[in-house]
């Protein structure tokens, strides 16, 4: 299930960003629709109230590295965000993903930051270098 921070009004009275962090499913593939209908039903709700929505799922579980359910949620996840900027560009939706690496809780959140304050929308932005070196020897 996804955990969700933010929504909330800032300091300088700005709608603070909506952010998706989903939880590692296990082994029990039924986790898998009711997480991304969760994530869907959240991110239109931020998206149709004004909030940039930014999702951020781990880099391995992205690149199916991890746990094959964890792959499927961070794949999907990502369609979800791509389609949703696309239906959204008219009403100028900002929904995006950030793909953390290992150790990047801090370059992770000045990311999610930046990003939620931009026009960016529909992008994919990977943080920590866990798709460096992947090419054999």
């Amino acid at each position: 299930m996804p955990i969700l921070s933010g929504g909330m009004r800032g300091a300088r009275g700005k709608a603070e960003p909506t952010v998706l962090r989903p939880g590692p499913l296990g082994d029990d593939p039924g986790a898998l629709t009711p997480a991304l209908t969760d994530a869907f039903v959240a991110a239109r709700d931020a998206l149709e109230a004004g909030r940039a929505v930014v999702v951020v799922v781990a880099a391995r579980d992205l690149m199916g590295q991890g746990a094959p359910l964890d792959a499927a949620l961070a794949t999907g996840l990502l369609g979800m965000v791509r389609t949703l900027a696309i239906e959204g560009a008219k009403p100028g939706w900002r929904i995006n993903v950030v793909a953390a690496g290992e150790g990047s809780e801090d370059a992770v959140e000045r990311t999610v930051a930046t990003v939620a304050g931009s026009e960016l929308t529909g992008q994919l932005l990977q943080i920590g270098g866990a798709n460096l070196g992947k090419l054999p020897a």
